[in-house]
Parts: C-alpha cells; sequence; structure tokens
C-alpha cells in the first residue's frame, strides 16, 4: 500500500502515476466523507464507488429521468462494485446507450477530484475487478485532460506544478503523444512551444497572457507522461552496453566499406535513418501521387537497392531498406490504408521530418495487422495459443482493433481457464462497438455457459435491438425463456 497527503502530491500527480505505471488496483481517497474508491486495471479506470447516496449510479439515473427513486433502489448491492453489473442486467434501454450513462456517471465522480486540496489517498496493488464490473471509457488521458481543465483552485494549480526550478522536456518514451491526445488548438500550440530542456518557471513566462492555461498544459502533460523531468530522460537515455555494441559493429562495417565506396556507404546510413523517414520521402513521391506512380516508384528504388549489385558487408542494409520500400508501397498503394497513414502526418513535426511518435505508431499499426492477419490463419489450422500470442500484442499496438478483439475473445475461450479473460476481450470489443453483433452473441453463449443466464439473456435481448431478424439471437433466447 502507498500512502499520500493531498496537501503534498495532488490529485492529478497521483493519478499520472498510476497512468504511466499502468498499475493495476484501488486508489481510495478519504477526505472528509464520503470516501471514494477508484480502481484501475494496466492504468485505466474502470469503476468509482463512493458512500455518498448521491454519487450512487441510482441516484445519477434518477436526475437524469431515467429511473424513477423505487426502482433505482433496485440498483443498491451489499456489495458496491457489482452496480455496473446489475445496471447491464436490467436490460434497461441498449447497450450502448448503457455504456453512454455508465461513462457519464463515472465522469461526474472523477473529475472533480483534481481539485481536492486536502485528504489521504491510498493505493492497494490488487487484482482487477471482473470485466462484467467495469466501466468502459473511451480515454482515461482524456478524462484527466479534463479534470485538470475544471481546476480553478490556485493553490492546487500552484501544487500540481511542483518545484517550478526542475528542467522539463518532451518524453522520449511516453505511450502518448501531443498530437495524439484530445487537446484543444490553443494547448496544442502552448505545449508544441517545449522544443527542449527548460525550467517549468521559465516556460510558463512564455505565456503571461494566459498562463493559467499554459499551467494546465504543463500538469496534463506531466500527468500523462508527455513531458518528463530532464534528470529522468537523461538516466534512461544513458549509453547500454547493447547501443555501445552496435556503435563497435557500425564503425567495423564503415572501416570494411573504405572510403572510396560511396554507394554503399549511403546504403548503410538510409539504413539507420529509415526509421525516421516517412513513405513518401522514401519513395521520392508527391503527396498527391497516384496508385501508379507509387508502384513505379517503388520499383526504381527496387532497382536502385538491388542487393546483388552491392558488396556482402552491406546486404544487411541493403534488405533492411527493401523491407521498407516494400511496406511504403503496400501501404500508399491501398486506398483504407493510405488515408490511415495520411491522418498521422497531419501534424507537422517541430524537427522538419516525420515525428518519432508518429512512425513508431504507424510501425506498431503495421504489426498489429499483419499480426491480426496472421492470428486468423492460425485459428483456421487449430493454433488457438499461437493466435493469442499474436492477438494480444496486436491489441497492444492497435487498442481500437475491434475485431482483433473478438478473436482474442473467441480464442481465449477455448480453453475453460481463460474465460474470465474472454469474457473481457468481448466487453472491450464492445467498448469500441456496442452494436458488434457477433461480439454480444458469443458473450452471450459465453455467460450461458457458465450458468449466467440472466446476463446472457440482456446480450441476446440487445442484439434483437440491434438485428431483429437475427435468427441465432432468437433461439437462444427462447431456449432460455423456455427453461
Amino acid at each position: 500500500m502507498s500512502l499520500e497527503r493531498l496537501e503534498i502530491t495532488p490529485f492529478a500527480v497521483i493519478v499520472g502515476e498510476v497512468l504511466q505505471m499502468r498499475r493495476t488496483g484501488s486508489l481510495t481517497i478519504v477526505r472528509t466523507p464520503p470516501r471514494k474508491v477508484l480502481y484501475w486495471s494496466q492504468g485505466e479506470l474502470v469503476l468509482i464507488t463512493s458512500e455518498s447516496r448521491d454519487d450512487s449510479l441510482g441516484e445519477f439515473l434518477v436526475r437524469r429521468g431515467i429511473l424513477t427513486p423505487s426502482s433505482a433502489a433496485q440498483l443498491d448491492t451489499a456489495d458496491s462494485t457489482d452496480v455496473v453489473l446489475k445496471f447491464h442486467e436490467t436490460g434497461l434501454l441498449d447497450l450502448s446507450s448503457r455504456q453512454t450513462l455508465l461513462r457519464e456517471w463515472v465522469n461526474s465522480l472523477f473529475i472533480p477530484l483534481f481539485s481536492l486540496d486536502e485528504g489521504t489517498t491510498a493505493f492497494n496493488d490488487e487484482t482487477a475487478i471482473d470485466p462484467d464490473k467495469r466501466v468502459f471509457l473511451q480515454s482515461t488521458a482524456a478524462l484527466v485532460l479534463e479534470g485538470i481543465r475544471s481546476i480553478t483552485n490556485g493553490l492546487v494549480l500552484r501544487r500540481s506544478l511542483g518545484d517550478l526550478k526542475r528542467e522539463i522536456e518532451v518524453a522520449r518514451d511516453s505511450r502518448f503523444t501531443i498530437e495524439g491526445v484530445p487537446l484543444t488548438e490553443p494547448e496544442r500550440v502552448i505545449a508544441s512551444h517545449l522544443t527542449g530542456p527548460q525550467t517549468i518557471e521559465a516556460f510558463l513566462r512564455r505565456f503571461t497572457n494566459d498562463s493559467v492555461t499554459a499551467a494546465r498544459v504543463v500538469i496534463g502533460m506531466l500527468a500523462l507522461g508527455i513531458f518528463g523531468d530532464v534528470g529522468y530522460q537523461q538516466q534512461q537515455q544513458s549509453p547500454s552496453s547493447a547501443s555501445m555494441d552496435e556503435m563497435q559493429r557500425d564503425l567495423e562495417l564503415l572501416a570494411a566499406i573504405g572510403a572510396n565506396d560511396q554507394r554503399s556507404l549511403r546504403a548503410v546510413a538510409l539504413s539507420r535513418q529509415i526509421r525516421s523517414i516517412d513513405h513518401y520521402t522514401l519513395l521520392n513521391a508527391p503527396r498527391a501521387a497516384t496508385r501508379t506512380q507509387i508502384v513505379a516508384a517503388g520499383e526504381d528504388m527496387k532497382k536502385r537497392y538491388d542487393p546483388d549489385t552491392y558488396p556482402p558487408v552491406v546486404r544487411d542494409a541493403v534488405l533492411t531498406i527493401l523491407r521498407h520500400i516494400d511496406d511504403a508501397v503496400q501501404t500508399l498503394s491501398d486506398p483504407t490504408r493510405r488515408s490511415s497513414y495520411d491522418k498521422l502526418l497531419q501534424a507537422p513535426s517541430r524537427r522538419g521530418g516525420i515525428d518519432g511518435g508518429i512512425q513508431q505508431r504507424i510501425t506498431q499499426r503495421s504489426i498489429a495487422s499483419q499480426n491480426f492477419a496472421k492470428a486468423r490463419e492460425l485459428t483456421i489450422s487449430g493454433d488457438y495459443y499461437g493466435a493469442i500470442v499474436l492477438l494480444k500484442q496486436a491489441v497492444q499496438y492497435a487498442p481500437d482493433l475491434t475485431e482483433a478483439w473478438f478473436l482474442l475473445g473467441t480464442c481465449q475461450e477455448r480453453n475453460p481457464k481463460w474465460r474470465r479473460e474472454a469474457a473481457e476481450s468481448y466487453q472491450m470489443a464492445l467498448s469500441l462497438d456496442p452494436n458488434h453483433v457477433e461480439t454480444l452473441i458469443s458473450l452471450g453463449d459465453l455467460y450461458r455457459s457458465e450458468g449466467m443466464t440472466g446476463r446472457a439473456q440482456t446480450c441476446y435481448e440487445d442484439v434483437l435491438k440491434i438485428r431483429p431478424e437475427n435468427a441465432i439471437a432468437a433461439k437462444r433466447l427462447k431456449e432460455i425463456k423456455r427453461r
């Protein structure tokens, strides 16, 4: 257990640590009543409970005109973490509407916590609560930014900034980027001004006309790990034995090539820089290039870097270039993949080239797509464990792939010991697409096999609300009612 006083460590800082370290467990906040408990799974907020009746889901739904006071009382339970499950089991409204209301309820409890100026918090590392009991938020990071924007207390803002003399810079290993989080345009402009190490105090002085917004931006970027302390960054980037070995290999390679073979030297240099070069630049093609022009540019590049025309010592470097050329042609010649790629390139880099964070996400998304395609092949051949390994990396790199979550759930369900994980994967798929009929049926079947007919019935009923003609859901529902 870790204890903190909010007077010393503000809520935004505590939440930032949970988010960045991807902690799983419960964060209890004790202030003059009520007492609240926040439940986390891998750094994502999944539920909030409170001792105050006014904070309950039932009262929230009464205020929204969804339930009457008498029906709201039916959501009361001895275990406060069961409230989400009980709400779903009522079958009230469709699944999408229920999930929207649950998100709004959690938002209403979470955002005010950022303004607390006193109290005690305690974090307990423990097993995550069951998937059926969770609220699947669309983005905890977005909710954190919204909470920081709500801070109006100057004392809380000042405490959340911490030591103004400490130097900060853009983090190299953050799971988030300035372009990838929902900042307003003025906030994004402010955040983009941090181009090198600078004290918080000096950075804030640049925005005297809007110092409060600038302070909130700094707090938000630090909470999400987009900004980090310079000392920590330098510690993380100290040369490792692996990087030193790589430098030694490069020196030996350059010595073997010799100064006269400029063509080979240029190939090696390109292979080392290629991860920071966008596809259009690599192919020397304009952004408006047609598919035919893209393919032709790729063929020209392949001829230029034909491995047979290079000495064996640089063969690996040339093969690396060819792999990236193939990836560039495949991406830019496919309209759907090209559209997604272009969106990632819309935000210009401060260094004039493709942003490292964007390049990393492009690479990861490509890996995710390849893993998903290979996993589908493995499921056909019956290698479900191999598919699970690939799919877990796919959803880690591209957590918005509904079909990958669904396939992961179907593979996990094959093993009776992994049915809890399967239910969680299905829930993640539904949080992305509440109308995904196949997932609803699979989740209903899973519940039914575990003897939870009430939950199964709700899933089948939701299917029929989406597709009244669905014969599978109708048959399953009829079988349950017959019993």
